[in-house]
């Protein structure tokens, strides 16, 4: 008995431990991120109630988990000879065990790992100083890929262009871009910069020392992160205030915050808004934020030279980026809307917009809920439920938060988990439902709905 017992407490501490590992890796092994997790998170469904998912097999994935092994030997050795009441409380507490070993695990391995981001980002610095070529930067709280996309696409009409991989937005990930894209004959560097905290982004403008900037757009995503809306403002304000004077940065003219952002940069600043285009354009890309996004690499491409044929051509040409409102076939023939790259309350309310404009029979927006939004995550909600009173939509979704009280709307159908809400769309879809993906799923949800019976991404 006592030999049964020892054996499901070591598989338990071990797959508790590997799903632990999961979390902090999708969380990018930081412990405010994690942190923040736990305070959104019900402590005892995470502990013990929580389906396990494997991690990525990484470098660091491997250090953490020696630890864990370490522990499994010590575990044996200590629970080996030990009474039954003691074996069935460490069966009770191993899913604690696991996550005490995971979080100290993480602590200890970030040594290795800030001295592999020191070495990187000097080759990069290096790499940068020998180099001519001018850095643009893009930063906000949401449309900075897709910008950046569409700037590499329309500037490498004319220029030889590079950007950073990706969504790598950090110093490392920037650093790493720079060192595996920059080239001798490299003219303009486009770098996505993103952050969490007050000087992350003066700490990637330090590196790459941008002569343009782009301000995509201010919502409230990571504001838990940031501790209040003026850390974020201020955080964001870093790359204006990066850029010298004589030079030139783009605002979106819809931030309400704008002002504030003017006052931060001593550059031009020029104003960009669907309401006042440069000049008229037709794409095939879906919604009005994804179109929004456009604008400045329009407004930059011609103060670059680019001349106006050329952009035109470019932007008829233009796809959506993955994951960003691509619309395809999926399970049973349903038309697919995938937004599942991230997902804010900016994003949210534009995909209800979009699929508003969209004739089908039925509508479905999925959502697993927004995080890192802090005290402001009601009010977000809120905003949302207001917005999807308004449509024929119906919002199928994991996050109790949706199904509160306070907002009374029966458009909002709760499941307890992705695989219900998964059933629950392969029960009702067919080729005349419309599924909006609206933020992460995991990738076994996300495989299955995007089932393809066209391949081919319809525009």
């Amino acid at each position: 008995m006592n030999f049964i017992l020892l054996f499901f407490t070591l598989i338990v501490y071990t797959l508790k431990s590997l799903d632990f590992v999961y979390l902090f890796q999708t969380k990018e092994y930081r412990l405010d991120r994690f942190f923040v997790f736990l305070r959104e998170e019900d402590l005892l469904k995470l502990l013990f109630g929580r389906r396990i998912r494997m991690p990525g097999a990484t470098i660091r994935n491997l250090l953490i988990l020696q630890l864990v092994l370490l522990n499994t030997i010590l575990f044996t050795l200590w629970f080996s000879n030990t009474s039954l009441i003691q074996l069935l409380i460490g069966l009770l507490l191993s899913p604690v065990f696991a996550l005490a070993t995971i979080f100290i695990g993480v602590v200890l391995s970030d040594v290795p790992v800030q001295a592999y981001r020191k070495r990187i980002i000097s080759q990069a610095r290096v790499k940068i100083q020998k180099s001519k070529t001018i850095f643009i930067g893009i930063t906000g709280s949401y449309g900075k890929t897709t910008t950046k996309e569409f700037l590499f696409r329309i500037l490498s009409q004319k220029f030889k262009v590079a950007k950073t991989d990706k969504n790598y937005n950090s110093d490392i990930g920037v650093a790493i871009s720079v060192i595996k894209n920059l080239q001798k004959d490299t003219d303009y560097f486009i770098a996505e910069i993103g952050a969490y905290r007050k000087g992350e982004i003066k700490t990637v403008c330090d590196l790459i020392k941008p002569k343009y900037g782009i301000l995509t757009g201010i919502g409230n995503q990571h504001l838990s992160l940031f501790g209040s809306k003026k850390n974020l403002l201020e955080a964001k304000a870093e790359l204006l205030e990066s850029i010298p004077h004589g030079s030139m940065v783009f605002i979106n003219d819809d931030i309400k915050d704008k002002r504030f952002f003017s006052n931060k940069t001593k550059a031009k600043i020029v104003y960009y808004s669907l309401k006042n285009l440069p000049f008229a354009f037709k794409t095939n890309l879906p919604g009005e934020h994804i179109r929004q996004n456009l604008l400045p690499c329009i407004l930059l491409a011609q103060d670059l030279g680019v001349e106006k044929s050329v952009i035109l051509k470019a932007i008829k040409n233009l796809k959506p980026v993955a994951n960003r409102l691509v619309k395809s076939t999926g399970v049973n023939n349903a038309a697919i809307l995938d937004d599942s790259y991230n997902s804010n309350v900016g994003g949210f309310m534009a995909a209800i917009e979009t699929a508003n404009d969209m004739n089908y029979r039925q509508k479905f927006i999925l959502s697993r809920g927004l995080i890192e939004l802090g005290d402001e995550k009601q009010a977000s909600y809120r905003k949302i439920i207001d917005r999807l009173k308004r449509s024929k939509l119906a919002l199928l979704t994991t996050d109790r938060l949706f199904k509160d009280p306070v907002f009374a709307d029966n458009q909002v159908i709760l499941f307890p988990d992705e695989a219900k809400l998964l059933n629950y769309i392969k029960a009702k879809a067919d080729k005349n439902t419309l599924l909006i993906i609206e933020g992460r799923f995991e990738a076994k949800t996300l495989k299955e709905l995007l089932a393809y019976s066209n391949h081919s991404p319809k525009n």
